[in-house]
């Protein structure tokens, strides 16, 4: 074999393909798809990851960063070897083109997929190269898994078995076959000047180094990318591979680095601004803002990277804090970009307003930022572009076959980008895995933990998390389940270089050692060392763990006690008993004749207030009730439904207005109430006059009093005086369902794994100290009938943030605390009830890198990303209300003027008003009883296969029947749902 001579012109051949069009017969070699992977895995190393990956990929293998480049290089032109066999086979006029004498010594071969092909003959070459081949941890084996990986699943593989050389030969065709992939793989080799041979491979560096893989092959197999190669003349190896670095007029930075930047991939350190320019609304720091922005830049520079507590009430600036801390932290410790990582679609979609407002305040010359979650095409920054279907296959390869991928890169944007803004991402940085690629990503935790669970191209999202800031909000939100996800997210976080910031209102001082616990592991301390370090996060303060050398640093008592000071307020809870039966009816009677009494006041007199309810159908009964018994000037602009069954460009609709008109500039109302059911409780910037929310546990009580006067100081300081005359200080009355004077949550409720926590903060309301208040209920005159509770009843008065470390510990039975003694029968079945949660969550994960032998007990299941259980409730269905004609045919509106569309392919904006009018609801819901068929079309779109039509009669108000269950599309409650 003469590799020299074998890069020349008519070296190597170049009758097998790696590529073809079926569409117009245009077939691309193999060799030159293999090379062209190379060089552009190489610009991904060089122009897209952070000197944070790069250094978890070197330290993995043992090698600087020129070698270490060059195996990622040889790596991704290998991915492919295993087509050369009887891949070749599976497009008949691909195969006509090959040579006679490669068909003819085709012989008795085993048909397989090409990525386990090209794992098995990867082994064989790389023992060739030199690299060790012994256990599941020795390199020629990672490597060859990589390689097999490169379709999103880790394989086993059997170096005995169906790996081994007699087994390869026998299989994957005779010897010119054999020879030809020898070749073939010398020359890459060669070529990419891999030729250091590393003595390890951690598990680590393999999973970055499989994202890179599978990145390159996404960005090389992109049909606008590889047809203008393969109508190029042909040439030699080495010939190619000069070209796909050499400038061209089209691409000056030559042709590999033109894919990359084209994809809007990207290596972006923002240029650095003062604060306060960076944060406009903020005239002067906070205590605490001041504290972190003059104490960590000294830290992270001597001590680098780590974990970092941030805890604080709602309103205080946190997230403010996190952007900051996340700049130190990209400038100093070789990290880039950030992912903010929310519990919601619509917090997400707030933040992710914020971070293009931030970004851009940094003036950088190019920076995308993406949203990343399921329902993101909701919101306007999800271009058309990123909602049409893959072009149809006409690139036959097995990388497009996902039906959770969508390749909108294969074409241009029919309409071109809305305009050009530095925040704006590339068309490529549209599919839902790829997206958290961009510099700057806010998602959804569920997007994040994918990454720790069985799904597929898992590894692109850890390269899309590793080596960056990442910023995880609302860190006490979260059930036991997704918390023992949360703590492995945060366990290879640290694994692969990056750095980990958490916010929270509310945060438990368990939580805080249980994530810091996983970081410190993560990072390669021992588990005595991390239980070692104390992990009190000052409340409100911030608290650091450097991930080198853990020793904490935290805000210092001094700046506690001013930021406590200078953040100071106290509210007004009011504990009300309400009578709760087995008759929900007559609950719902009671409770609403109370809710009537303690609105009058606003309802006469102007003033902003929100209704909080447990379910639908409570917050649907309570807006009907109070429709028809205030006394309303125009209720459509007064009175507010939102919960979550509304279709979602209504929903949005409504979310967008209340953050607008109960923002800190208005325009605000003169009366306005809310009645919905949590979608109010986290990160929106809203101020209420007054709330009445149902029994909660007390973390959300907590988050919805930050909903109270919270722009108070704010307009104080401009001299505005906005409170309507009853309000005289921040109240939330909290309805306690009580029969025979104890605590009994109705069963409608639904929330039987939470009831410890209910009853739990029942007893702490009672017990707490009160203090006679006005109540706004004292304006009316009303009588009171006697089995509602009296109008001067005495408040629990909360200083905030003082008292909330306390009350949280005394929730859960933190030590040194008086703990609450709730009614028996409640205290071991709920610890049984998370505890079974934490196992059932920790049978879904992957395992940590240290307790992983083979890559493929990162995939042992095959999991979609629609199918990943990142919570312990099964996903809900996706309904679609639609309208049946007398024709029978099915249409969007009741007129019957627009029908369902079934072109094929469908149009972008024809998927968006489609899904923009789908909303959830519970798979049992829909699991029975006659279901429409979609269109034909629809079937081979990922986003509208599974749709379920609610077909209703547009001249009649009945329900549709689903098995037992009765759905009902109304325009002013939502959908209405009975059951027989």
């Amino acid at each position: 074999m003469d590799v020299v001579r074998d890069g020349g012109p008519g070296g190597l051949p170049l009758c097998l393909w790696g590529k073809f069009s079926a569409a117009v017969g245009l077939a691309y070699p193999l060799l030159f798809h293999s090379l062209d992977a190379a060089a552009v895995a190489g610009q991904v190393w060089d122009r897209f990851l952070s000197p944070a990956q790069r250094e978890v990929v070197m330290r993995g293998l043992g090698l600087g960063e020129r070698a270490a480049r060059a195996v990622v290089m040889l790596a991704a032109a290998l991915h492919d070897l295993g087509k050369a066999g009887p891949f070749q086979t599976c497009e008949p006029r691909a195969w006509a083109l090959v040579d006679e004498a490669f068909r003819r010594d085709a012989g008795p071969w085993r048909t397989m997929r090409h990525e386990r092909a090209s794992m098995h003959v990867g082994l064989q070459v790389l023992e060739e190269f030199g690299y060790r081949l012994e256990g599941n941890d020795s390199p020629a084996v990672r490597i060859a898994q990589v390689l097999g990986g490169h379709h999103g699943l880790f394989l086993q593989l059997d170096i005995r078995g169906a790996a081994a050389a007699a087994r390869v030969a026998h299989d994957l065709g005779g010897p010119l076959w054999q020879e030809t992939r020898r070749r073939y793989a010398w020359q890459v080799r060669r070529l990419t000047g891999a030729v250091q041979i590393p003595e390890q491979v951690s598990v680590e560096a393999a999973v970055v180094m499989t994202g890179i893989v599978q990145l390159a092959d996404r960005l090389v197999s992109q049909p606008h990318v590889w047809m203008p190669q393969a109508q190029a003349p042909g040439s030699g190896a080495l010939d190619h591979w000069m070209s796909l670095h050499a400038p061209a007029p089209e691409a000056p930075e030559g042709w590999a680095a033109h894919v990359v930047t084209q994809a809007g991939l990207e290596n972006v350190q923002l240029p650095e601004k003062p604060f306060t320019h960076v944060h406009a609304a903020v005239r002067e720091p906070s205590v605490l803002q001041a504290s972190v922005i003059e104490r960590l830049p000294e830290l992270v520079r001597r001590e680098g990277g780590g974990i970092l507590f941030v805890a604080d009430s709602t309103g205080t600036g946190k997230t403010a804090v996190a952007w900051h801390a996340s700049d130190l932290f990209n400038r100093h410790t070789g990290t880039r970009g950030c992912t903010l990582l929310q519990p919601t679609t619509a917090i997400a979609d707030a933040a992710y307003e914020g971070m293009i407002k931030t970004v851009t305040a940094h003036q950088p010359a190019r920076a995308p930022v993406t949203l990343v979650h399921s329902h993101a095409w909701l919101h306007a920054a999800y271009l058309d572009a990123r909602l049409a279907r893959a072009d149809r296959q006409s690139t036959v390869d097995e990388h497009y076959e996902e039906p959770d991928t969508l390749d909108t890169a294969a074409q241009p944007p029919q309409h071109g980008r809305p305009e050009r803004k530095v925040t704006v991402p590339e068309t490529f940085l549209g599919g839902f895995d790829r997206a958290l690629l961009a510099p700057f990503a806010v998602a959804t935790l569920d997007q994040a933990l994918m990454a720790m669970l069985h799904t597929r191209h898992a590894a692109l999202r850890t390269l899309a998390l590793s080596g960056r800031t990442v910023i995880i909000d609302e860190a006490h939100a979260y059930s036991p389940y997704t918390r023992t996800l949360l703590c492995r997210l945060v366990h290879w976080l640290a694994a692969v270089g990056s750095s980990v910031i958490v916010l929270s209102a509310t945060l438990r001082s368990t939580d805080a050692r249980r994530i810091g616990h996983a970081y410190l592991t993560g990072a390669g301390h021992a588990a005595t060392e991390a239980a070692a370090v104390d992990w009190t996060v000052p409340y409100p303060g911030w608290l650091f763990v450097p991930a080198r050398n853990p020793k904490p640093a935290r805000m210092t008592g001094p700046e506690h006690e001013r930021h406590t000071l200078a953040t100071r307020r106290t509210v007004h809870l009011s504990p009300l008993p309400v009578p709760s039966t087995s008759d929900q009816d007559t609950d719902q009677t009671d409770r609403l004749d109370v809710l009537t009494r303690l609105l009058q006041p606003m309802a006469q007199h102007g003033g902003c207030a929100a209704v909080s309810e447990p379910t639908v159908e409570d917050a649907q009964a309570t807006y009907q009730h109070l429709k028809q018994t205030l006394p309303w000037n125009d209720p459509r602009s007064e009175l507010v439904l939102l919960h979550a069954r509304f279709p979602g460009h209504q929903r949005e609709a409504l979310v967008r207005r209340l953050r607008t008109v109960l923002g800190p500039t208005g325009p605000r109302p003169e009366r306005l109430l809310v009645v919905t059911t949590s979608m109010l409780d986290m990160s929106l910037d809203l101020d209420l006059d007054l709330m009445i929310t149902h029994l909660a546990e007390l973390e959300v009580l907590l988050q919805r009093l930050g909903r109270l006067w919270r722009f108070e100081e704010r307009w104080r300081k401009a001299g505005l005086r906005l409170r309507p005359a009853w309000a005289r200080h921040p109240l939330m009355h909290v309805l306690i369902p009580q029969q025979e004077d104890q605590v009994a949550i109705p069963e409608h409720w639904g929330r039987a794994d939470q009831e410890y926590h209910l009853h739990a903060t029942a007893h702490l309301l009672e017990t707490l100290p009160t203090t006679p208040a006005h109540h706004p209920a004292d304006v009316s005159a009303q009588s009171t009938p006697a089995h509602h509770p009296p109008t001067d009843r005495q408040t629990v008065k909360i200083t905030l943030p003082d008292h909330v470390p306390g009350l949280l510990e005394r929730i859960h039975h933190g030590p040194g605390h008086t703990t609450p003694t709730p009614e028996s029968g409640h205290t071991h079945p709920h610890t049984a009830h998370e505890q079974r949660m934490a196992a059932l969550a920790r049978t879904h994960l992957i395992p940590a890198p240290s307790r992983t032998g083979s890559l493929a007990d990162l995939t042992r299941r095959t999991l979609h990303a629609g199918q990943a259980p990142t919570r312990e409730t099964v996903s809900p269905a996706r309904l679609l209300p639609c309208y049946r004609q007398t024709s029978g045919h099915l249409t969007l509106d009741p007129a019957g003027r627009f029908p369902l569309p079934d072109n094929d392919p469908l149009h972008p904006p024809q998927v968006r008003s489609l899904l923009e009018r789908t909303l959830p609801v519970p798979q049992e819901w829909v699991r029975h009883g006659p279901r429409p068929t979609v269109p034909s079309s629809w079937h081979t779109h990922p986003l509208l296969a599974d749709l379920v039509l609610l077909a209703a009669d547009p001249h009649d108000k009945a329900p549709v029947p689903f098995g037992s269950y009765h759905l009902r599309l109304d325009e002013e409650l939502g959908l209405v749902q009975t059951r027989s």
